[in-house]
């Protein structure tokens, strides 16, 4: 099956605007739909709600960060699109399964994490990476574009 044109036009929006506040009402004037019908169609599709994918996104991006020893985690909240420390670090929880200052640690191989906790990170990142991949692997399953034929008559 191939992917939904309006769920790939939306998904390369937030890709553009990802660190930017984006917003369900500015989707659907964006793309002229209810925005009942975009959640709905996105949540179908994709598997996450649109906050959700956004968060999950910004969270993957900002990995790379961690491994600067002296950046600090408001910092990284600030530049990933998060707009409070506690919310950036609440979302970072939920997806990775540690909390920011544990996930730099692991990145930083300190030997003070619990091998449960090297764990539960291992395997929360494996699970994001598949995600993210899956709904990259999305994009490109665009439907041909269909031409319209001309009569050899008109010719």
């Amino acid at each position: 099956m191939f992917s939904n044109d309006l769920i790939i036009q939306i998904l390369i929006y937030i890709e553009n605007n990802l660190y930017k506040k984006i917003s369900i009402d500015e989707l659907s004037i964006t793309f002229h739909y209810n925005k009942d019908y975009i959640m709905r169609l996105f949540k179908k599709e994709i598997g996450y709600t649109i906050i959700d994918y956004i968060n999950h996104k910004r969270i993957y991006n900002s990995l790379i960060s961690f491994k600067y020893k002296n950046i600090s985690i408001l910092n990284i909240s600030i530049n990933y699109g998060f707009y409070s420390q506690e919310y950036f670090c609440e979302i970072f929880h939920k997806i990775i399964g540690v909390a920011p200052t544990d996930y730099h640690k692991f990145v930083l191989f300190e030997s003070s994490l619990s091998y449960e906790k090297i764990n539960t990170i291992q395997t929360n990142l494996s699970k994001l990476d598949y995600k993210l991949r899956k709904i990259d692997s999305y994009l490109t399953n665009i439907p041909p574009k269909t031409t319209v034929k001309s009569l050899s008559i008109f010719k």
